[in-house]
């Protein structure tokens, strides 16, 4: 027999392991939370569900039993991390492993042991050089630093212990095919633009970091408006003041030191992930892909996606909704599937904490089926087996399936059978979201450590608690832009034209892939991110931005901004006016509208089409809180043509079929939604017509 390929890898629909590619559908399993006992019944479960990946933290706390001191199965049995990984290669399941440091996970501490988080060299550091506590369930407690050197220090201890256990379990030798890096690196939930990271390290790295960013100290000196003579001069903000302005000093003109805090937050972050992936390789836990999640909030957070997958291979979002968030499951898939290279859920609630938000079944496995039906190509339940601090895993901790095992084993088989992964919902318009902005709007964050990743988390927008100054501009840029975000992807949905949301750090060459962008621009722009629009415009895309041309960099500083070719410039002050924009878009490219609608107005239809262009799987959604009979329709590309031919579609969670003329007709219960596959269909006139979906 020939040797297995060693190469994994993330590809365009999945993971390649080998010569296969399979879906990232993992399920969550604590070893260490359950009886030694149950770990094979437990993973014969989760195999039965149809996932092909069994996921794990590896917690530090655990198994440090003294300082540099590891108990991994010789004291407890239940701490064998190797005898787990080999028992899932045994069972025929690859694992995705997530050692940490941080892992959350509901621990106290978060998963670190309890003398990192009381050592005063690895905490944190607020304004006034205190640690930043976290007041969290089940114990507060100081938070860690993403700068400090001790902390790295003692990471690389921790991840050196790690790999001794399971360096060789790598794929091929094993079944490692990821890896995680840290968890939900967003300053442990304290993300307030002024809350922290006044760690003497974190300021040493910012003094290079805003000298590395304006050139030169002189030049830094000149954007923050400060009298910088040597590096030690420069210091961060502790907090955000806005001024009245005058005529030869407007309130805009302190503004540069504000954003370039917010954007050295973020940067912080990027290099703790990128030193920690570096010490995994370090230590031999390499080869395979690894990832990263970002916690619910992710466009409020001090992070950015794009920057992240610069360093690890995959960057996905948890979720943990309820069905009455349909249109936040809805917003934060469209943001995801626009800006990662593959949208996936390393963490899909299934079940919660006591002391989150009750969720009950049939939430979790409703927002599964609106983020797929949305762009999501890949998830890990979270949790799929039972341990404490949790409920409404669908197998228990003994490893006995529960009833609402059913329900997710027909979502992933029906996800498997139609080879989901590998369908396409296309999308020809982004709504680009500028991270200038996005920094603003945190910079001007008024509730303090309610903090800005805490309000959009509870369903409220990424703007909601800033200041409504207008801080010399002709309105609140920091509310304005989220406003006209949300003007647009209104309109854009009820005129049925499909979208996503693009985070302005994207690479340029991803708006290649979109035949239009909507970007809000008001007075001041990144220049960098402004080229990349007009170089879009200049190849044939069209553009629509307002309500103003820029006119002054991130530094504030006055430089003139090219106007993109055949632009479409826009007041978005009403609904009205974003429909209006985006009715004269249609008329500019009426291919923009997707063939498929739905009545009443309430409910949505998401087409997902197979590699010959043609539709193979077709959601249709009632989010509202009443039944309707809903009436799905067909026509350009994928109409009747005269022709006669009916579309055959199986609902693949209820086994129901249907005849697809040119409509059909189809009872949805209130919040509930159908999964339709398209089992006879004119695919071939489709695939010819290339039309959008």
């Amino acid at each position: 027999m020939p040797p297995r390929p060693a190469k994994v890898a993330i590809t365009a629909h999945g993971l390649r392991v080998g010569d296969r590619e399979i879906p990232i559908h993992a399920g969550a399993m604590h070893y260490w939370r359950l009886d030694r006992e149950a770990w094979r019944p437990a993973m014969k479960e989760l195999h039965a569900l149809g996932l092909p990946i069994v996921e794990t933290y590896v917690p530090w706390q655990v198994h440090e039993i003294a300082p540099g001191n590891y108990d991994f199965g010789r004291v407890d049995p239940k701490k064998d991390l190797r005898a787990f990984v080999e028992l899932a290669q045994e069972l025929g399941l690859f694992v995705f492993l997530r050692p940490g440091p941080h892992i959350n996970s509901e621990m106290t501490w978060f998963g670190l042991p309890e003398r990192i988080v009381y050592d005063k060299a690895c905490q944190a550091r607020s304004p006034s050089q205190g640690p930043v506590v976290l007041a969290f369930p089940p114990r507060m407690f100081p938070v860690p630093s993403y700068a400090s050197r001790t902390y790295f220090t003692e990471v690389a201890r921790w991840y050196e212990a790690v790999a001794d256990e399971v360096r060789d379990l790598i794929y091929p030798n094993g079944p490692i095919v990821l890896l995680q890096v840290d968890n939900e690196a967003s300053y442990y939930f304290r993300d307030a633009p002024y809350d922290q990271d006044y760690h003497p390290d974190a300021i040493e790295q910012l003094r290079d970091w805003v000298i590395a960013r304006h050139g030169s100290i002189e030049e830094a000196a000149r954007a923050h408006r400060a009298s910088y003579t040597k590096r030690e001069d420069i210091t961060p903000p502790t907090r955000f003041e806005p001024t009245e302005g005058t005529e030869e000093r407007p309130a805009w003109d302190a503004l540069a030191v504000h954003l370039d805090w917010a954007a050295f937050r973020e940067d912080l972050i990027t290099r703790a992930i990128k030193e920690f992936k570096e010490m995994l390789a370090n230590v031999g836990l390499t080869g395979v892909p690894t990832t990263h999640n970002l916690p619910l909030g992710e466009i409020s957070s001090p992070t950015s996606l794009p920057d992240l997958e610069d360093v690890v291979d995959l960057v996905g979002l948890d979720y943990y909704h309820a069905r009455r968030e349909h249109r936040v499951v809805k917003r934060r898939t469209l943001y995801l599937a626009g800006t990662s290279r593959l949208p996936i859920a390393p963490e899909l609630g299934v079940g919660a904490p006591p002391w989150f938000t009750p969720l009950s079944h049939e939430d979790s496995l409703y927002t599964a089926m609106v983020a797929y039906a949305y762009g999501l190509r890949g998830m890990c339940l979270y949790m799929a087996v039972d341990r404490d601090r949790w409920y409404g895993a669908p197998i228990d901790a003994q490893g006995n399936p529960r009833l609402e095992a059913a329900g997710w084993k027909r979502l992933i088989h029906a996800l498997e059978t139609t080879a989901f992964h590998t369908l396409v919902r296309r999308t020809p318009v982004a709504i680009l979201l500028p991270r200038e902005y996005m920094r603003l709007s945190r910079a001007t964050h008024l509730l303090g450590p309610f903090t800005p990743v805490t309000v959009e988390a509870i369903g409220m927008s990424p703007v909601e608690a800033s200041s409504e100054d207008e801080l010399g501009f002709e309105g609140p840029i920091q509310v304005l832009w989220w406003k006209m975000v949300a003007r647009f992807a209104e309109a854009l949905s009820a005129r049925n034209v499909p979208y996503v949301l693009l985070d302005g750090d994207v690479p340029e060459a991803r708006l290649r892939s979109f035949r239009a962008i909507i970007v809000p621009s008001f007075d001041f722009a990144s220049p960098q991110r402004w080229r990349a629009i007009t170089q879009f415009a200049a190849d044939g895309g069209l553009v629509v931005h307002g309500p103003a041309m820029p006119r002054l960099d991130e530094t504030f500083t006055p430089r003139p901004f090219e106007v993109p070719r055949d632009a479409q410039r826009v007041l978005v002050d009403r609904d009205e006016d974003a429909f209006a924009a985006v009715d004269a878009l249609i008329a500019r490219a009426p291919e923009l509208v997707l063939d498929v609608t739905a009545s009443p107005s309430a409910i949505e239809v998401t087409v997902h089409e197979d590699g010959r262009g043609a539709p193979r799987v077709i959601f249709v959604m009632n989010p509202t809180k009443e039944a309707v009979r809903a009436v799905v329709t067909r026509s350009g590309a994928w109409g009747d043509s005269g022709t006669g031919h009916s579309w055959k579609l199986e609902d693949r969670m209820s086994g129901e079929r249907f005849t697809f003329g040119t409509s059909v007709e189809l009872s949805l219960p209130a919040a509930s939604l159908r999964m339709l596959e398209v089992i006879e269909g004119p695919r071939e006139d489709a695939r010819e017509m290339g039309r959008t979906g």
